[in-house]
């Protein structure tokens, strides 16, 4: 039993890290100007709010809940893991459909723990030889107090 946990323990981490990681957003690099307003503790992201500046107090939570269907293969995955100075991720969980549809949705939850700014992307699809530019994408991007 111990061999198994330390196995799937391995295999976790390993995937957690199969991102690269990303950085801060150089202080020269123009920003969206379009900003969600005054920083705040917590900010809900679907579909329609792609692309959107969030401003938040730091140790503010996003959630960002993405359509899914777990049958499929597929999942939403970071393009690059955010700069952990600036934002982590909290927790990500698959959430199925209440009916019988396929569908559920991908909740992902980020903490803001330092200040800066940070571009958070996405895709949507399975781990394998397809090439990424034909995946569904979603970005957003984070202003830290």
């Amino acid at each position: 039993m111990t061999r198994i946990l330390a196995v799937f323990v391995l295999a976790a981490s390993l995937a957690a890290c199969s991102a690269p990681q990303g950085k801060k957003i150089a202080g020269s690099t123009a920003l969206p100007a379009v900003a969600s307003g005054p920083a705040t503790k917590a900010a809900n992201l679907t579909w329609i709010n792609k692309g959107e500046m969030i401003s938040l107090k730091r140790n503010g939570t996003i959630t960002v809940v993405l359509d899914a269907i777990a049958a499929s293969g597929n999942s939403w995955r970071l393009s690059q893991i955010p700069d952990p100075s600036v934002l982590k991720v909290a927790s990500h969980e698959y959430i199925p459909s209440e009916s019988a549809s396929p569908q559920g949705s991908e909740k992902w939850i980020f903490q803001a723990v330092g200040p800066g700014d940070v571009e958070v992307n996405m895709w949507y699809g399975k781990v394998g030889p397809a090439p990424l530019d034909s995946a569904l994408t979603y970005k957003f991007i984070v202003s830290a107090e």
